[in-house]
């Protein structure tokens, strides 16, 4: 008998355990961001528009790394806390010349190959759009986050935001010319969020919008 009710005590809790787990996860909710066609929008970025500005990120510390190879920069699109340093090695054989026009951090690395350059600081947030004074079909994208509440959905287009609620900004290049614009959207409780948005340029259409002038060679 003490072993019979030993076992249902046993069921018991580990049935409390399951619910308790179950319930716990129903809160937490995900975004699924696509195109018209149900394409997934990977790497787009979601922001919580109330969101507290983080404060610790803009201690400097961190490192990230944008790389240049096969004449493209990788990864295309590369989300930084604010004050994080950021090098920018070059892999290909060639020689790159990088910089920027983007309020957040302009900024310029002349001509070189595989050579060491100095790391940049990126202290400001904002979108930051790269390009190669060389190679006019490089495009690249460093995000300085505004707060802590930022997601970045995975290569289906769907990103895990927990219980957060409210109103957001959703940024992906490919929604505007100029790969500056941000949407709108509002999370809601449940799941998941759903959002679609026109996609203006497809990836293997990306051109410099960004800028008219370049700089001295």
């Amino acid at each position: 008998m003490q072993s019979t009710n030993f076992r249902c005590m046993t069921i018991i809790y580990i049935m409390w355990l399951i619910g308790g787990f179950l319930s716990e996860s129903s809160h937490a909710a995900s975004v699924l961001v696509t195109d018209e066609q149900g394409k997934p929008f990977a790497n787009a970025v979601i922001s919580l528009t109330k969101a507290l500005p983080n404060s610790t990120s803009t201690q400097p510390g961190s490192t990230a790394v944008m790389d240049q190879l096969e004449k493209q920069f990788s990864p295309t699109i590369l989300v930084v806390d604010q004050g994080t340093t950021v090098v920018f090695p070059n892999s290909d054989n060639i020689r790159h010349h990088v910089y920027s026009f983007s309020e957040p951090k302009p900024f310029e690395i002349k001509l070189y190959a595989n050579e060491s350059v100095p790391p940049i600081l990126f202290d400001k947030p904002g979108i930051v759009v790269l390009g190669c004074n060389i190679h006019d079909s490089m495009l690249g994208f460093i995000y300085v986050k505004e707060s802590k509440q930022v997601w970045v959905t995975n290569e289906q287009g769907i990103a895990d935001i927990g219980e957060a609620i409210g109103e957001v900004t959703i940024w992906h290049p490919d929604f505007s010319v100029d790969h500056l614009q941000r949407m709108s959207g509002n999370l809601v409780a449940g799941n998941p969020n759903e959002f679609t948005f026109s996609r203006v340029l497809p990836p293997a259409a990306h051109k410099k919008t960004f800028g008219s002038s370049k700089f001295n060679r």
